[in-house]
């Protein structure tokens, strides 16, 4: 009863900010009809959480009902600002209100379908170089104009909208495959959770946290990655160890962020497999294979190219890497003029070896001694925040991606001890 109540609240406080900051139709004007209607689900929402008696008779279809109304404020808000965010840059400008990954995303879609290798290709000339980019509070040359670092699903999947799209709407967004995916990851959380009233609040809490909201609507990749990896969770948990490992491979083919899972998850799969080590190695080999096939043509192509991108730029391995910025130790170093230029290399594997590889021996025992899914999503919470905050950037997305693995976390905790 009181988790009952406790998602309505959040419900209402977490939309109402959502809505004040964004246009929530794409209208000329302001829709007080919508606005009227949200304010009567969000009422009726709290009314019967509150005292579901005055439902009467209907009081055991409550649980259906609370869902509907989670699922249809989520629409006018969430859905209702992204959506509109979309059609006012179609209107306005390229970079209008955006994130230039989704910039640089939709340019390398264009390079693969006129025959470019959009890992070797350099972004001048195209939407990324409008994008307004700054280093140290001072106008920079945006690094990300010379290097396209997200893996091959992230720049793959997306072609599932983009000719319908452009034949329906008249445009491509690229926020449109992130729409998609995050309405995949509140499905995921809806079955993850046995009880579904911490379901809801676990949906509520991912879709409207003010720590990820935003991010989400000018478009940053972090749920397109999570998406995929509580797919594979879910799975996991149901015992479909093939299916939990194809998510797996396109969660890793989605975002460097998932790569840090894999050892708790190996652990919790070897254990989960001891009656049957065939199910393991079948389970490992299928993800082999779909990594394989996703990143080998990119490979063949421009092996020199595609790991520059992926994985040298992120650690200051390349001429033109990531710089260093963010709130982590690496700023630290940085005020107290150990780092003197934070393009230059320095070799943060230092301290995460030092830090991070011994907190990774502990959780990964930790998860051994008793595997949980709640252990598997706090140990990767856990090592993945000292890990990014030994490395070269730990920036302000990270730390709402972080916060949604910590609140996922702690409600599978929950989760678990109610079962």
């Amino acid at each position: 009863m009181l988790l009952w109540i406790i998602d309505s609240i959040l419900l209402f406080s977490l939309s109402i900010p959502v809505v004040m900051q964004y246009r929530i139709l794409p209208v000329d004007g302001t829709p007080y009809w919508l606005f009227g209607v949200l304010f009567f689900i969000l009422g009726f929402h709290c009314t019967i959480s509150c005292f579901p008696d005055i439902l009467g008779r209907y009081k055991k279809h409550i649980s259906g009902l609370k869902l509907l109304l989670v699922v249809t404020t989520l629409s006018i808000s969430l859905v209702g600002s992204i959506v509109t965010a979309m059609f006012d840059r179609a209107k306005t400008a390229p970079s209008y209100n955006v994130h230039d990954i989704i910039l640089q995303q939709e340019s390398a879609m264009r390079y693969l379908i006129v025959g470019k290798n959009p890992y070797k290709e350099t972004y001048f000339g195209t939407q990324v170089e409008s994008f307004h980019y700054a280093e140290l509070g001072k106008d920079a040359v945006n690094p990300a104009l010379y290097h396209f670092v997200m893996p091959p699903w992230y720049l793959l999947f997306p072609f599932l909208f983009y000719y319908p799209s452009i034949h329906t709407v008249g445009f491509f967004d690229g926020r449109m495959a992130l729409l998609f995916t995050m309405g995949m990851l509140l499905v995921f959380l809806w079955y993850w959770f046995k009880d579904k009233a911490i379901s809801r609040l676990a949906i509520v809490l991912s879709a409207l946290s003010p720590a990820v909201v935003g991010y989400f609507v000018e478009g940053r990749s972090d749920v397109f990655a999570l998406a995929w990896l509580m797919g594979a969770l879910l799975f996991l948990g149901k015992k479909q160890y093939i299916v939990s490992s194809i998510f797996l491979a396109l969660s890793f083919l989605s975002k460097q962020t998932t790569w840090f899972i894999l050892p708790f998850y190996i652990v919790y799969l070897w254990r989960q497999t001891a009656h049957n080590r065939t199910i393991f190695w079948k389970s490992a080999f299928v993800c082999v294979v779909v990594e394989i096939v996703m990143t080998a043509p990119f490979i063949i192509w421009d092996a020199k190219a595609f790991f520059d991108s992926v994985v040298l730029y992120l650690i200051g391995n390349t001429s033109t890497s990531y710089p260093v910025s963010g709130y982590g130790l690496s700023m630290v170093l940085y005020e107290a003029n150990i780092i003197r230029d934070i393009h230059a290399y320095y070799p943060f594997i230092y301290w995460q070896i030092a830090i991070a590889l011994p907190l990774l021996i502990i959780l990964t025992r930790w998860v051994w001694n008793k595997p949980t899914q709640s252990k598997l999503m706090m140990s990767y919470a856990i090592f993945l925040c000292v890990y990014w905050y030994l490395s070269r950037y730990f920036n302000n997305s990270h730390l709402g991606y972080l916060s949604m693995l910590f609140v996922l976390g702690g409600l599978k905790v929950i989760d678990e001890t109610h079962a």
